[in-house]
């Protein structure tokens, strides 16, 4: 570079951001977003990556949000595919997607959310699984790895080596 890396965000307040001017800066900074993305990598990835590729199962979110027009219960037609969902025997699906246990289903309804907490083998498959059984027809998804609190207490344990520290010590 030739010096004049930051010429972009100099000129940001002077100068309306078109397209070649936010490409021209997310280039200049492109290094910036990969060493960030790395330096993360570590912590997040352990978690992420197991799960991704492994045999066992691991835990899993399907995070669910609607708007109060689709929610079951103002929508008589959403009503009615909960409740089937409801009905269903579920564990055919499971299979066929790889997860091994529904851990729990949570809801809220004022919110217009819901998380439901699954293992799986197959994390790339909850997409399919959420399609098929119904619920991405009025939910906006994401599908987030979890991870238990003490799987957190040990990590963060390890990562700054407070392997001896109690709470109320000064160090």
């Amino acid at each position: 570079m030739a010096g004049n890396e930051f010429q972009a965000w100099e000129s940001w307040p002077e100068k309306p951001l078109n397209r070649n001017s936010y490409l021209e800066t997310v280039m200049r900074i492109k290094h910036l977003i990969y060493a960030s993305i790395i330096a993360s990598a570590p912590f997040f990835a352990g978690n992420a990556l197991a799960q991704s590729t492994s045999a066992d199962p691991t835990l899993w979110g399907i995070y669910g949000a609607h708007n109060r027009h689709d929610c079951p219960v103002n929508n008589r037609e959403t009503a009615k595919e909960v409740i089937a969902i409801s009905m269903m025997d579920l564990q055919p699906l499971l299979e066929k997607y790889g997860i091994t246990a529904i851990v729990d289903m949570y809801h809220s309804g004022l919110e217009h959310t819901f998380v439901w907490v699954v293992q799986t083998t197959r994390p790339h498959d909850l997409e399919e699984f959420s399609i098929e059984l119904g619920v991405a027809r009025w939910n906006d998804l994401k599908f987030v790895p979890e991870r238990t609190f003490e799987d957190v207490v040990r990590d963060v344990t390890a990562l700054h080596g407070l392997e001896d520290w109690h709470p109320g010590d000064d160090s």
